[in-house]
């Protein structure tokens, strides 16, 4: 008999396949290959993720004819179905557990792997093949020593973790096929106005959408409050510095005491020195990396949404770059083997030197974080790359891995030794202060730049008298909180309990696809959908919008991990604490639906700053709508129109283009994990469709005469 092994994807399957012995490649159709071993009579079947899904059944896909209150109450409201991709997947699971004895779930090494392993995989195995053998094989990396020691040391099934991720899938679709059903149908007609089908309700997307909505409610009613500043330009042997009334800031009410000082002063040329200290300070290299701490790391750097972070770590991992990316532990077990992965390193050409260093002065022992979760290592390069290498699919790729590399080997290195020099001044009776944080011994910095904070050159001092450049009097005032970007986000998730490690980058992502939120310029906004939509459910559903709910599900949801309870008794559980709330809605649903029908759009249409190119007189309106966009002159009687683009994020530029003098769009597309932005302007782009001459014609990039900088158009 043979023995089958269930990898989660093709490049999994065939690293595992390749690292145990030769490979024989069956190919079942275009997408599915299994790879055979012949010499060890192995086959390892691929799957493309999940198999299964959970979707309403025949009685209760109807919104409008079934009750979604019974999704909650009826168990047989939902079931279990393959997927659209899934049949030759299931066919091939079926077709080799006839010939094996023994089945090895090699799923990713989490508990969605083991919840695809065991309840989405395993079930067709079992059917044709009662009494199998199960074991499992629990990798934290593609490497091949890696491969071949787990496969030699397999292990009991986790079947907890799958049930944990099973119980969670059920309890997510009981709550978000019944509450987006409810909501939707209540509020059907304000979401027409918005060009909207459905609104997507969920225990942890609406708690995060709620979160994101205090923030905004705190920026709208932030009331700026006056403050001011003295402060004295002085200069030093190397040039000049500021400081700073000890005072400082002078809130407005003491506006006239400040001003009076200020007076006293401000013609005055000498600041005299009381004294100077100076005191070092280390700076710890950082801990290792787990998901969180990863994606935070990469959201900050290289200001991407944390998705995109989420795949490229993974897609590096498929690659056998990088350990498993999916993983809660920053802290490393005593026998993991850094002295390979140094060694690899000592040939690179931008790390190579500081990794000889390391090993030449012994430094490898990397530095710990708070926990060993016991699922993964932390996030670890495996292989030295270069940066030309063609094992990076993409640029993105490319910097996501030297981030991971640099903070890698940071982990080994020399405390950084910063100096803080503190300057106390007097300038007539009046105290002034100054202070500066200088970078004296870079340490573990010099390999992880991206870790510096902002230094500053110590300064000169010689004398106990400084000649005093200007005194200013400023007035200023504070400036609301700012609204979340991905890495604050993803912050807040983490401190809410709200998802999991890997399902916060799509949470954030599904919230942009519904149109609640939107991301402008790093920053994620509420949309006028996304707020009428909390404040209509904050008198109504606050449990359900607080934290507190889903917090309390994941942490039941761990107790089926750790098997103190059992997976049906939660899931019982749940659905009578969402009963009660899903009642509490559906008392206050004609009161919510007449505020929804109620609702008066607010709509500013953008105008360009330049008039239409056609009757000269007036700007044109920019309509942006999902299935429309497109440029119309605002007076009705000229009535002509600029075709735009019909994908890509639209921007209109104040900027004009230096051909014909109308404005010019900027266009932001994602495509393969990466961005790309480009610039066109709508009139040469029209006039291209009707003239035909040369390709191109409207691309700014195609332009032979001019160029987009910092979003001018300008003569190249």
């Amino acid at each position: 008999m043979s023995t089958l092994i269930i990898a989660e994807k093709n490049k999994a399957a065939e690293a595992i396949a390749k690292a145990i012995g030769t490979v024989k490649v069956i190919n079942k159709t275009k997408s599915l290959k299994i790879y055979s071993i012949p010499s060890k009579n192995i086959y390892v079947v691929p799957l493309r993720g999940h198999l299964l899904e959970y979707r309403n059944t025949d009685a209760y896909k109807s919104w409008t004819k079934s009750n979604p209150r019974e999704i909650i109450t009826n168990s047989n409201a939902i079931e279990k179905v393959p997927v659209s991709y899934a049949p030759p997947y299931i066919s091939a699971l079926k077709e080799y557990s006839k010939i094996s004895d023994h089945c090895i779930i090699g799923t990713d090494a989490d508990i969605e792997g083991c919840n695809i392993g065991f309840f989405d995989a395993l079930p067709y195995v079992k059917n044709i093949n009662p009494n199998i053998k199960i074991s499992q094989m629990w990798l934290s990396s593609l490497q091949p020593n890696e491969i071949n020691t787990k496969f030699k040391n397999l292990i009991t099934p986790k079947y907890s973790w799958g049930e944990s991720g099973e119980a969670r899938a059920i309890i997510d679709a009981i709550i978000g096929f019944s509450a987006t059903r409810e909501v939707t149908n209540t509020l059907r007609l304000l979401l027409n106005k918005f060009g909207v089908k459905f609104t997507s309700i969920g225990r942890v997307q609406t708690s995060l959408l709620y979160l994101i909505y205090l923030k905004e409610k705190d920026t709208e009613n932030f009331v700026p409050e006056l403050y001011f500043l003295i402060d004295a330009v002085l200069h030093h042997q190397n040039g000049t510095f500021k400081a700073h009334h000890l005072s400082n800031p002078f809130k407005h009410n003491f506006e006239s005491k400040a001003r009076q000082i200020f007076q006293k002063i401000q013609k005055e040329k000498i600041a005299k020195v009381v004294d100077i200290s100076k005191k070092p300070r280390k700076r710890k290299p950082p801990s290792p990396l787990n998901t969180s701490k990863a994606l935070i790391l990469l959201t900050k750097n290289l200001k991407i949404p944390a998705n995109f972070a989420l795949k490229t770590m993974n897609a590096l991992y498929l690659n056998k770059i990088i350990s498993y990316p999916r993983t809660d532990s920053d802290v490393y077990t005593p026998e993991f083997n850094h002295t390979d992965i140094l060694d690899k390193f000592t040939s690179h050409s931008q790390f190579g030197s500081y990794s000889i260093s390391l090993i030449r002065n012994k430094r490898k022992t990397p530095t710990k974080g708070k926990k060993d979760a016991g699922d993964h290592p932390p996030i670890t390069p495996l292989e030295s790359v270069e940066e030309n290498s063609t094992k990076f699919e993409n640029e993105l790729q490319k910097k996501v891995y030297n981030l991971l590399a640099r903070h890698y080997l940071a982990l080994f290195g020399e405390d950084a030794t910063e100096s803080t020099q503190v300057l106390n001044l007097l300038i007539k009776d009046e105290a002034f202060k100054a202070q500066r944080v200088s970078l004296i011994i870079k340490g573990f910095l010099e390999i992880a730049p991206f870790l510096t904070p902002k230094y500053e050159e110590e300064i000169q001092i010689s004398r106990n008298e400084l000649p005093i450049e200007e005194i200013t009097f400023n007035q200023k005032e504070t400036t609301p909180p700012p609204r979340f970007n991905d890495t604050s986000l993803l912050k807040l998730m983490e401190k809410n309990h709200l998802g999991t490690k890997s399902t916060r980058p799509q949470i954030i992502y599904l919230l942009q696809k519904r149109q609640v939120i939107k991301r402008v310029k790093y920053q994620y906004l509420i949309t006028d959908l996304g707020k009428f939509i909390i404040e209509s459910l904050i008198s109504i559903w606050l449990p359900f919008l607080k934290p507190d709910f889903t917090k309390m599900i994941e942490e039941k949801l761990e107790d089926i991990k750790e098997m103190r309870e059992k997976m049906h008794n939660v899931v019982d559980e749940i659905r009578i604490e969402f009963l009660k709330l899903f009642d509490k809605f559906l008392a206050k649903k004609q009161e919510l639906t007449s505020k929804a029908n109620n609702y008066k759009m607010n709509f500013t249409i953008p105008l360009t700053s330049t008039n239409c190119p056609f009757c000269h007189t007036n700007p044109m309106k920019f309509i942006n709508l999902k299935a429309k966009r497109f440029l119309v002159c605002s007076d009705e009687s000229c009535k002509k129109f600029l075709s735009l683009p019909k994908k890509g994020k639209l921007e209109l530029l104040d900027s004009v283009c230096s051909i014909c003098n109308f404005n010019i769009f900027k266009i932001s597309l994602q495509k393969n994990q990466k961005f790309y932005t480009y610039y066109l302007c709508p009139k040469c782009w029209n006039d291209g469709f009707q003239d035909n001459p040369e390709k191109g014609k409207g691309f700014c990039s195609n332009c032979k005469d001019f160029k987009i900088s910092k979003d001018q158009c300008i003569k190249k």
